[in-house]
């Protein structure tokens, strides 16, 4: 354990989002964020680090010992953390998610027994929860389909096959899991990672967010307990509202715009550090150059547009969780979250990769330095940006706002 996490784990708490703690943490994340990007090194230090800090609990109530952050709360922190290292930013999504699950079940028990509440033990202990939702093979996304399947064995409950995309999960001590029931259900199932038959391998090989553990998870006669799911879905039944998918969505968006706030900061100092300009330029003191004063003007503006815009979708996932009766949202509130965040990705999408292109135009052929490592804003925010097309979105939310169609309805929407 490192020593901030250590001195913050002897604290009564949850670390206070803004407090001198708060901005250590953050500091001692970001410090050798773009030395691990460039050799490959899991950060494992630093997920510990915001376990002990109690970050896992953040939008747990304060009656419980949580931090009682809104929604748009919670956000705040994600781009925070975002900007000082995406990569460990992004291994959280599944948590928070799962932490969300949670809250919206137990409004079905007006909070009742939320102190006594298995998982959320598990979660003010500190325990991560990771993923393992997604499946290679000819299945269309986001159609419920899964080969991973669950079978009575007796007494008990087996869990056997293999999904991809595992963000997470290498450094999770559960994961969840959604696996097929006689092909006529889904249940969602949480098995320790260290149970026999769970083999994780850290095969992510993509070119940006290289170490989130977004790998392969595999399932082999994995014992399931009745107590290890936590829902049971007929393909047949007909869906419930949810702010859920849309939550798990914007969730990307909190990322990029904590990126494109460390696009700005290595910015300013990549025209800080310059020491020349061109014979033709306008200006020899290039902070004085109208042009890079322009460019620098315009990231900024990106960046305070992408997070404001990432914010107010956070909002309309507010107001569908202030509306939970018996576990469910107002279908309105539900649809207005999932049309603000569709609608968030488009723009966003868009000018983040834009900005981290422009990044470069500020140091010319300097700025392509390896060491620099400045390549992994684009990176980073190409290959978050990949996770559902921007194209299959603004099409959706066209044919909402012309036609009145419900937009499409799954965890990759």
């Amino acid at each position: 354990m490192t020593a901030i996490s250590e001195r913050i784990h002897q604290a009564a708490g949850v670390v206070v989002p803004g407090s001198a703690e708060y901005r250590e943490l953050l500091a001692s994340i970001a410090e050798g964020a773009s030395a691990r990007d460039l050799d490959d090194t899991n950060p494992f230090d630093q997920i510990d680090a915001l376990r002990s800090a109690g970050f896992g609990a953040l939008r747990l109530p304060t009656s419980v010992g949580g931090g009682g952050l809104t929604i748009r709360e919670l956000f705040a922190v994600i781009i925070d953390v975002a900007e000082a290292d995406p990569i460990v930013a992004h291994i959280l999504r599944t948590h928070y998610w799962f932490v969300e699950e949670r809250l919206r079940q137990a409004t079905a028990a007006g909070y009742q027994g939320l102190e006594n509440d298995r998982w959320i033990s598990l979660i003010l202990q500190g325990k991560i929860f990771g993923n393992a939702s997604s499946e290679r093979g000819s299945e269309a996304v986001g159609n419920f389909k899964y080969g991973t399947r669950i079978t009575a064995s007796g007494d008990r409950f087996l869990l056997d096959g293999e999904k991809f995309y595992s963000t997470g999960t290498l450094f999770s001590d559960y994961v969840s899991v959604w696996a097929d029931v006689d092909g006529t259900a889904v249940a969602s199932v949480i098995v320790p990672t260290d149970r026999d038959g769970v083999e994780i391998v850290d095969d992510w090989d993509g070119f940006g967010q290289r170490r989130t553990g977004t790998g392969t998870t595999r399932f082999h006669d994995v014992e399931v307990t009745e107590a290890d799911i936590v829902s049971h879905i007929p393909l047949d039944a007909p869906p419930e509202p949810s702010y859920q998918f849309a939550f798990l969505q914007l969730y990307l968006h909190g990322l990029i715009s904590g990126i494109l706030r460390s696009v700005v900061s290595d910015a300013v100092e990549l025209v800080a550090g310059r020491s020349r300009g061109f014979s033709h330029g306008p200006s020899a003191e290039l902070n004085r150059d109208p042009l890079l004063q322009n460019s620098i003007g315009t990231l900024a503006s990106t960046a305070f547009a992408a997070e404001a815009v990432t914010l107010a979708a956070a909002d309309a996932i507010d107001a569908a969780y202030a509306s939970l009766d018996d576990a469910v949202p107002d279908a309105e509130l539900a649809a207005q979250a999932s049309l603000r965040t569709s609608q968030a990705k488009v723009h966003v999408d868009e000018i983040a990769t834009r900005a981290a292109t422009a990044l470069f135009e500020l140091g010319g052929a300097s700025a392509a330095s390896r060491a620099k490592n400045l390549d992994r804003h684009w990176r980073n925010i190409r290959t978050i940006s990949l996770h559902n097309p921007a194209s299959y979105k603004a099409s959706a939310v066209g044919n909402h706002l012309l036609n009145s169609e419900p937009l499409p309805f799954n965890g990759y929407f």
